[in-house]
């Protein structure tokens, strides 16, 4: 069985969609004749903002070695919130950047540790790889990011190893990354920042994304060939998805689930949803969240529609979060507003479409979220600023719940089900074929 070096940050008893991609591929790669060793860090010493403890007796089976770190955001939070977890960012700094502490940390952060403050773990990572590299048969080394600087340690290990493959697998751009303008990096620490991913992007044997457009933006950073970058979608866990039984709710349940900041164009979802509400009682209607909402959005929504029922979640465990997504009368996603936002792919997309359940994206109509959608009757994508015709969507599925005619639409059996964790995998190590 060939091995694989897979380098991951975040890693069970870490949760999220970033976790779960590298998860699910480290636990079925077996079946397709691969063995992964993984290199992580200590949960101990990780900057982990969220656990799921259940995920870890999942991927038992998988070799599985652990680094120390040096990380900074454990520091900033603590000194921030007394926590060495609770004041970690999830990814908008404006909030940080109202007080003068919290410009001090984010300036630091954005010029002292490039390409991001995790970078710590590196020379962790690196040793412990040279030393499985030099005691074991590997066949090509895997770095996935974020954080991005994961790819340095493919980078540095390519250099040293150079006769072995090397895939550095993008969840998210680089450079181009939404709340990089938010990091008051000077013009050094840019340049810097586009010089490291360049490197990466031309020193990898390939360059795996979550989507197609992703993949055509860093392309545009190279002169590189279009043979060189590949991509492989986020899946949805096909098991846990049928074994879930919802008795649909008494209220027509709007859900959203994921992380909401002001990088998001949340008002348009405000105001969608005034629209629709507008002449009724909302007796029969709930707001359902989950996920990371910032502060003032959860007042912001608190206010508008104290009137009707509000389900403020918090961080939930996937299971639970699959659940929340099933029992949904429409279910809503709210993409960041940024430049190349065609690139952008929510990690719950498929877990989403799988469901069945209407689907109201607001987002790029040409991206690669809206194209996953194209197809499905009972589910749009709208541009920002078309809250008009989100209402009538949403006033169209109301009106289907009220009269006992859901719009639930699967989409052709075989497209949604080779999205499915394993299905995904299978393609991973097509992949992997091709390169050795």
């Amino acid at each position: 069985m060939k091995k694989v070096l897979v380098f991951t940050y975040y890693w069970p008893p870490s949760s999220g969609s970033g976790v779960q991609r590298w998860m699910y591929f480290c636990k079925y790669l077996s079946h397709f004749g691969y063995h992964p060793v993984v290199v992580t860090v200590h949960p101990d010493k990780a900057s982990y903002r969220h656990l799921n403890e259940k995920f870890e007796g999942f991927i038992k089976e998988v070799e599985v070695h652990h680094t120390s770190s040096f990380e900074p955001l454990r520091i900033y939070s603590y000194i921030k919130n007394g926590n060495r977890k609770e004041g970690i960012p999830a990814g908008n700094l404006e909030k940080d950047k109202q007080t003068l502490f919290g410009r001090m940390a984010t300036f630091i952060r954005g010029n002292g540790f490039i390409p991001d403050a995790r970078v710590g773990w590196n020379k962790f990572a690196i040793r412990k790889g040279a030393e499985l590299i030099a005691g074991n048969e590997i066949d090509c080394v895997i770095t996935t990011g974020p954080p991005q600087s994961t790819h340095l340690v493919g980078r540095k290990l390519k250099q040293q190893f150079p006769k072995i493959k090397w895939v550095a697998d993008f969840r998210d751009p680089w450079s181009d990354l939404y709340y990089n303008k938010d990091m008051m990096r000077t013009t050094r620490s840019q340049r810097k920042d586009v010089r490291l991913e360049r490197s990466v992007l031309e020193d990898c044997d390939v360059v795996l994304t979550v989507g197609p457009k992703l993949g055509e933006l860093l392309r545009s950073k190279t002169s590189l060939g279009a043979s060189k970058f590949k991509y492989i979608y986020n899946g949805f866990d096909h098991k846990k998805m049928e074994g879930i039984q919802v008795i649909p709710g008494e209220k027509f349940e709007i859900t959203f689930i994921g992380i909401l900041t002001e990088n998001q164009p949340y008002m348009s979802m405000v105001e969608f949803l005034k629209l629709f509400l507008n002449g009724k009682d909302g007796a029969d209607i709930k707001l359902c969240f989950a996920g990371d909402i910032q502060a003032e959005i959860k007042q912001k929504i608190a206010d508008t529609f104290g009137f009707i029922d509000i389900e403020f979640n918090g961080y939930v465990e996937h299971l639970k979060s699959l659940e929340l997504m099933k029992r949904s009368s429409l279910l809503v996603n709210c993409l960041a507003d940024m430049e190349h936002n065609e690139i952008l792919i929510s990690g719950k997309q498929m877990e989403y479409i799988a469901t069945g359940n209407p689907i109201l994206n607001i987002g790029n109509p040409n991206g690669d979220a809206a194209v996953l959608l194209r197809g499905l009757e009972n589910a749009k994508t709208f541009e920002k600023d078309e809250t008009l015709e989100m209402s009538r969507f949403t006033r169209l599925v109301y009106e289907n719940w009220k009269n006992n005619e859901p719009m639930q639409t699967i989409a052709d059996k075989e497209f949604v089900m080779s999205k499915s964790r394993f299905e995904t995998t299978r393609q991973l190590a097509g992949l992997l074929n091709e390169i050795q």
